[in-house]
């Protein structure tokens, strides 16, 4: 063999053949690294995806379940108190008190102000419905034609062997509706005592140990006790907010008769509600829908009698409120839709996506990636108790 044929690489080969290497390796890296960062991301968008789902179906189900047993009539709940099965709060700051339905909460936090979040403001979605597992069917006290008040205004009659399922504990009190669905009157009260044997209930009008001093629900003389169909049902609510405390956007829940605020779930970011409003006058036609900025109608809560849009019927029977909460009271009564809209985002962000002047499809680059679900729920409990079209009721 002769000395040429044994000449291996020349140093500048080696050099070169190691460059080329390095740069494939880079590259092979550079895009698997993006390849698992998109991996990542597409992980977290189904995570998104499934969150928006899960959270839509819950509160479907509670939204569709508003109003058992009263349907959209207005509940009293005490003097000055007075709600509906379905009550929505537009992007209320509840750092500062809702007298006399939510105290100042030092742990809600709105989205920060100014760009670019000082626009996913959210609404607080309050619901209320009665328990049908403990119905009681409420009965004339006097006969067929007596009223299902006794003389002591804290006793009502009841059919006979009335369930015990809201029998308070020693020094409690249940807290119910009793309602005349046909009548639309919804009056909270605390049961303290169910007596079976002698088809009775004790109970006093009010919440929380605050009476209801006027109307129906407080004046035993009132002829509405003497109309039949009277029934009472366990209360039964549900709260929604999202809590923007330590910069998380978190979806809240509020469980009856609790004090605290539990977290269901730190991606969704914003919730936005629409209610449909029937035109009484005119059953037949489209729902009106609050807001909607291109008919002119703001908010339920935002409407006023000098808002030509904000009418609650086109005709009798409330087309004249005598006072603007009369109005917003007769749009509530109203309602027979709600349109919810949810905003999630991936639990993490991608820095190197992030561009905090600069908005993509609405919504800030901060490198969350995001869902919009947008569902509309009709309360099945709307079209048979409370406010109906004329000739209905």
């Amino acid at each position: 063999m002769s000395r040429g044929e044994s000449r291996g690489f020349t140093l500048l080969e080696v050099m070169i053949a190691s460059a080329i290497g390095v740069i494939v390796l880079g590259v092979g890296l550079v895009a698997g690294m993006q390849m698992q960062r998109r991996a990542i991301f597409e992980e977290q968008t189904m995570v998104a995806q499934t969150t928006g789902r899960a959270v839509k179906d819950l509160l479907a189900a509670d939204v569709a379940r508003a109003g058992m047993g009263m349907g959209n009539a207005p509940i009293t709940f005490s003097e000055g108190d007075s709600r509906f099965a379905i009550q929505v709060w537009n992007e209320l700051d509840m750092r500062v008190a809702q007298a006399p339905v939510f105290a100042a909460d030092p742990g809600f936090e709105p989205p920060p102000a100014g760009p670019p979040y000082g626009d996913m403001g959210s609404d607080v979605l309050q619901l209320y419905w009665g328990d049908p597992r403990t119905l009681i069917n409420m009965a004339p006290c006097g006969g067929a034609t007596g009223p299902i008040r006794e003389g002591n205004s804290s006793t009502f009659c009841t059919a006979p062997n009335p369930p015990t399922g809201m029998q308070p504990a020693n020094g409690e009190k249940t807290p119910a509706i009793l309602v005349n669905p046909q009548g639309s009157i919804a009056c909270h009260i605390e049961i303290s005592q169910v007596q079976q044997a002698a088809n009775r209930i004790n109970a006093n009008p009010g919440r929380n140990n605050n009476a209801t001093a006027s109307g129906p629900c407080s004046d035993r003389t009132d002829i509405a006790w003497r109309n039949t169909g009277w029934l009472t049902m366990r209360t039964v609510s549900a709260a929604y907010r999202v809590n923007w405390a330590g910069g998380i956007p978190t979806l809240e829940y509020l469980a009856p008769g609790a004090t605290t605020w539990v977290a269901i779930s730190r991606d969704v970011e914003r919730m936005k509600i629409r209610q449909a409003v029937i035109d009484l006058a005119a059953p037949n036609t489209a729902y009106r829908w609050f807001p909607d900025t291109t008919a002119g109608r703001p908010t339920i809560d935002a409407c006023t009698r000098s808002i030509a849009a904000c009418a609650a019927d086109s005709g009798p029977p409330g087309n004249n409120p005598g006072s603007d909460p009369e109005l917003r009271n007769l749009l509530r009564e109203r309602v027979r839709e709600l349109e919810i809209t949810l905003v999630v985002r991936t639990p993490r962000s991608d820095p190197s996506v992030v561009n905090p002047f600069q908005l993509e499809e609405g919504f800030p680059v901060d490198g969350f990636k995001r869902r919009t679900f947008v569902f509309r729920v009709t309360p099945r409990n709307f079209v048979s108790a409370g406010r109906l079209p004329a000739g209905n009721n």
